[in-house]
């Protein structure tokens, strides 16, 4: 049961970024080379069965190893961008190109915003973490207002106390009891 090695691993940072947000640091993880590889396997065991296009990878920290499970599976990626460029001189812009759809909603720390370049195919939503299930619902939502088909959701952390409730099936490889972190 790798998942208890990786927990040993996993930083937990209690009102971060702001008071009342808790965060869950999965960089150590990243930062070996062995844990590394061994969670990549383990998400390439979750999803061997589920039939997709794409892996639409979550910015900024779904990136890093739904590129990895991307790359393994010979499977292109739909990059699913939450963050928009602001400049005094443009104002905001898109960080995609092309015809964009976007989901945006109020947070507890501002504002939520999910955006994905149109388009067709299943898709396959990879991120680190699931915890109330917001984001994740703004990216099923988002693909499918792009033209996409999400078929199904993986996650490397998923805080199960929080009952999070998404409606695509989804799987996670290292799952948080109540009480189990920010004690």
């Amino acid at each position: 049961m790798l998942w208890k090695m990786y927990k040993k691993y996993i930083k937990e940072y209690k009102n971060y970024p702001i008071d009342g947000v808790n965060y869950i640091d999965v960089n150590p993880l990243y930062q070996n080379v062995k844990l590394r590889t061994n969670l990549v396997n383990d998400c390439l065991k979750k999803i061997k069965k589920i039939d997709f296009d794409y892996i639409g990878i979550v910015e900024s920290r779904g990136f890093i190893i739904g590129s990895i499970i991307a790359h393994e599976l010979n499977k292109s990626v739909v990059l699913l961008r939450s963050k928009r460029w602001v400049s005094e001189e443009w104002g905001e812009r898109s960080r995609l190109t092309g015809k964009t759809h976007t989901i945006k909603r109020d947070v507890q720390y501002g504002e939520s915003i999910v955006q994905v370049q149109e388009g067709e195919g299943k898709v396959l939503i990879f991120d680190d973490v699931l915890a109330s299930g917001g984001t994740a619902e703004d990216c099923i939502d988002v693909l499918w207002k792009a033209g996409y088909t999400p078929v199904f959701a993986l996650f490397l952390v998923e805080l199960d106390f929080l009952n999070s409730k998404l409606h695509i099936p989804h799987e996670s490889i290292i799952h948080y009891n109540e009480g189990e972190i920010f004690k």
